[in-house]
């Protein structure tokens, strides 16, 4: 009896020890280029968007500010679906939930927001890296059913800060 719990103990160790973590699952796909500072103007206001370890390997911290809006969210796994989630909130109360995926070979934020009065809106963003210094931002609609459009609304591009 000892040597089956242990036999499971040792299984499920390295079950657990086997998944990817953040970090590897980004460098695995080329991605780890999202992290870092990003500035733009859009629209005659600044926006600034930052991607950092918060867990070296294992949570990402974000920062967006748009003009008077701001929002700090936090990027992880989640252990139990191997999703890659993203949670949020603003400086208007407002909570967003949503998830990373990939999108051909772009990773794509697809996200949900929900306000005090219970109205909720989605979008999707798209990442593409330019170059070292510069990523495309790709903004799509989602509808009611949680699909991405086939093409985006508008996109802008970013600089490193």
């Amino acid at each position: 009896m000892k040597k089956l719990l242990l036999t499971l103990i040792t299984c499920c160790a390295f079950v657990v020890n086997a998944q990817a973590s953040l970090g590897e699952m980004m460098k695995e796909n080329g991605i780890d280029w999202i992290l870092g500072s990003w500035k733009a103007e859009q629209d005659g206001n600044a926006v600034t968007l930052s991607y950092k370890w918060s867990v070296e390997g294992h949570v990402i911290s974000s920062h967006l500010k748009m003009g008077s809006n701001e929002t700090y969210a936090l990027i992880g796994i989640n252990p139990k679906s191997g999703k890659v989630e993203h949670l949020g909130f603003n400086n208007k109360g407002d909570k967003t939930t949503g998830e990373w995926m990939p999108f051909g070979d772009l990773p794509m934020l697809k996200v949900k927001s929900i306000n005090e009065s219970a109205e909720e809106r989605s979008m999707a963003v798209a990442f593409k890296k330019v170059d070292d210094e510069t990523i495309e931002l790709q903004i799509y609609s989602v509808d009611d059913s949680g699909n991405v459009a086939s093409s985006s609304d508008y996109t802008f591009e970013m600089k490193k800060n």
